[in-house]
């Protein structure tokens, strides 16, 4: 769905801890999410924390959007990894 919408002109970042599955289906912005079960958070890490990274990987989303890609794209915050 996200390379259907980038074609129509609409840019797209998909939150997902499946980059490999993501590239392989030429999806164009792919943000590294933490878990399958909850790509956008931990629920296991306190209220705090867990809101952090919840707002490190949508800041990483929307400078995603902001660049320009060709080919599938990984973008990466190496602290919302946990």
């Amino acid at each position: 769905m996200a390379k259907v919408m980038e074609a129509s002109g609409i840019p797209v970042a998909l939150i997902t801890a499946l980059t490999t599955l993501a590239k392989d289906v030429g999806a164009p912005r792919i943000v590294q999410g933490v878990r399958i079960p909850h790509p956008c958070g931990n629920p296991a890490l306190p209220s705090d924390r867990d809101r952090a990274v919840r707002r490190r990987i949508v800041m990483m989303a929307l400078k995603a959007l902001q660049t320009s890609v060709v080919n599938p794209t990984s973008f990466v915050d190496p602290s919302v990894l946990i």
